[in-house]
Order: structure tokens, then sequence, then C-alpha cells
């Protein structure tokens, strides 16, 4: 009997070895700011945010100071006679990223080494075992500089200077769009052609008299210039939400305007849900605390079709994987134990990209 307790209690000591030795992993959602304090490594999964990027172009027409006199001293007919803008959409296109989803934390505790775990700057779980890949998202409005279109560029002679009437200097600024010309004839060819064994100087001359005769020109027929905007919307998708918002509006002379100025015409967003992913018991409901689960989650996401009108137009469309109407599932923790697995998670819509074997 003697040597039966002494096994026994062998056994005991024994199996309380392994148990010490043996690194325990646990994976718990994070239900209050309290439990993300007490240690371990906290992540989010991610909520699916769709970026709209719209592109515009402005078209301004100046009118040329000597305008009245284009048909008189240049035989010009198709010219700007009153000063313009007008905005018009190009483009649209929809992309999407992640941002963290702080209703879905999880905290990842360790008897002996943690995991290594892969996070966003925001928290989001990128993988296990992985280098992290945070994406640098180029979501920047962009525009061409400052939209203005003038003639102040143009080094007027003096002779069209010391002009004392608008009609006189229009009379010599025509005068000088001949004498380029002229000058442009002459380097042509031509009984008085002008030599230049310098082929860099015949194109650096050439393209000077271009430059001249057009900058002269536009003081008749006017200039028009075309400028590019690029404007970025961000939406959340919600499922409980509504179906279509105004995320902006727009003119024809304003452009871009808030998208409560309601002189604009609206540009809405519209979002079509696939719930068929939708768990029947979400992560903190009575019965999933009744049986517990660990491992790491992940999500799989369900299907949200984008559309973007502009009044009645459809502008674009495009279907994308949503981490908000998705489903939440589970890795078992052996995973994270083993330095031989990697796992990758995608930061934008949680789904599982990868487990690798090294």
């Amino acid at each position: 009997m003697k040597y039966l307790i002494l096994s026994l209690f062998a056994v005991v000591m024994a199996t309380s070895a392994i148990a010490r030795d043996k690194n325990v992993v646990s994976v718990v959602p994070v239900n209050a700011d309290a439990d993300a304090a007490n240690g371990g490594i906290i992540y989010a999964l991610p909520k699916t945010v769709v970026c709209i990027t719209i592109e515009a172009e402005l078209t301004i027409e100046k009118v040329g100071p000597y305008y009245k006199y284009s048909n008189r001293y240049l035989n010009l007919t198709n010219v700007i006679t009153e000063n313009s803008k007008r905005w018009r959409i190009t483009s649209a296109k929809i992309e999407s990223f992640g941002t963290a989803d702080y209703n879905r934390r999880y905290k990842i505790t360790a008897t002996d080494a943690l995991p290594s775990v892969a996070l966003t700057n925001e928290g989001v779980i990128n993988g296990i075992n992985i280098n992290n890949t945070n994406k640098v998202l180029p979501f920047e409005d962009k525009s061409d500089e400052i939209y203005d279109v003038n003639f102040d560029d143009i080094q007027l002679e003096k002779a069209v200077l010391t002009k004392t009437s608008t009609a006189a200097m229009a009379e010599e600024a025509a005068q000088a769009i001949y004498r380029f010309r002229e000058k442009r004839m002459s380097l042509l060819g031509g009984d008085d052609a002008i030599i230049l064994h310098d082929k860099g100087s015949y194109s650096t001359v050439m393209q000077r008299l271009d430059k001249l005769e057009n900058d002269y020109i536009s003081l008749f027929a006017g200039r028009r210039a075309t400028f590019r905007v690029v404007k970025h919307f961000f939406v959340t998708p919600s499922p409980q939400g509504e179906k279509s918002t105004v995320i902006a509006r727009f003119t024809e002379d304003n452009g871009f305007v808030d998208a409560m100025n309601i002189e604009g015409q609206p540009i809405y967003v519209d979002f079509t849900f696939s719930n068929n992913n939708v768990p029947a018991f979400a992560e903190d409901s009575k019965q999933r605390k009744k049986s517990p689960v660990d491992g790491l989650r992940y999500i799989i996401p369900g299907n949200l079709n984008v559309k973007i009108f502009d009044r009645s137009n459809l502008l674009t469309e495009t279907n994308l994987l949503c981490a908000q109407n998705g489903q939440i599932a589970t890795l078992p923790v052996s995973l994270l134990t083993d330095n031989s697995k990697s796992i990758i998670i995608d930061t934008t819509t949680g789904s599982l990209n990868q487990i690798i074997t090294k």
C-alpha cells in the first residue's frame, strides 16, 4: 500500500511538472477596458471602410482683352466672348480598407511565451509569425494648381504698351503677330532665309516664335484651361443603417459643395448587403457565454454591393467583401504555439488569407 501511494504521488508530480512546462495559450473577448489592462496581447478585428474616389474637371474660359478686334485685325471668328467656369464629373472609383473595430477586441494570454502577433498601427490583427505588412493608403485629395486663367504671363512689346487706347494696342499686337510669322517663314526658307548652323538654336528660336504667336493670339481669341480635382469620401457600412447616403453635392458652377448644401445635386452611395453569413449567436450573447469559445478569431466576410449615383445616373458599381456583415470564426489555439506555422489575416475584411508551414 505504501508503494502504491508513493507511485500515485510520483505520477501526480510528473503530471504537474508537464503542465507547468506546457505553454497554455488562450484567446478571450475583451468586454471592457479593464480586461485589456490585465496583461497579454490585445488585438482588434477590422471593420471595412469604403473609400469613394470622385474625379472632376474644371474648365475655365477667359475673354481676351482684345476680343472685340479679333475679326477686324486677324479674321478670327471662333473666339471666347464671355468668362465662364464649368465643372463636370469624369470618373468614380470604389475601394476599401480596414480600421479597428473596438467592439471586436480579443486578448491573447499565455502561461509562458506569447505568440508572435503582427498588428497594424490601430491594433488590427495582421497575422501570427509574420512580418507586419501595414498598407500605406494613398487616399489624399488632389488638385492642380490654383484655378486661375489670366494673361499676366504674356510679355508685351514696348510698341504695344505705349499705345493709349485699347484699339491701338490691339492693332499693334496684331502687327506683332504678323512679324512673328514673317520671322518663322525666314527660318523655314526663301530668298531671305535666316541660316542657323546650330540645330539646337534653330529649335529654340522656333519654339520661342510659336509661343509668342500663341500668346498674342490668345489676347484676341481668349484662353481656356482645364483643371483636375480628386476628392475622397469615406463611409463605414452598417447592415442596420440607411441603405442610401448622400456623400456630397455637386454643381456645374461651383463643383463639390457640402452635403448639406441643397443647391447642389446629390451624389449617393448605395449599399446592398448579403447577410447569409451572419451568425445565429453573437460573441457576447448568452448562448456564447454559456459555451465559451477559445481560439484565434477571424472573420468570414459577407458580400457588399456598392453603387455610386449622380442624380439618377450610375457612376460606378462594384462588389466588395465586408467585415461588418460577416461571421466570426475561430482557429484552434494549438496553431498559436506552433512556430512552424504562419497565419495571414486580411486587415480590410478580417478574413483568413493563408496558413503557411515553414
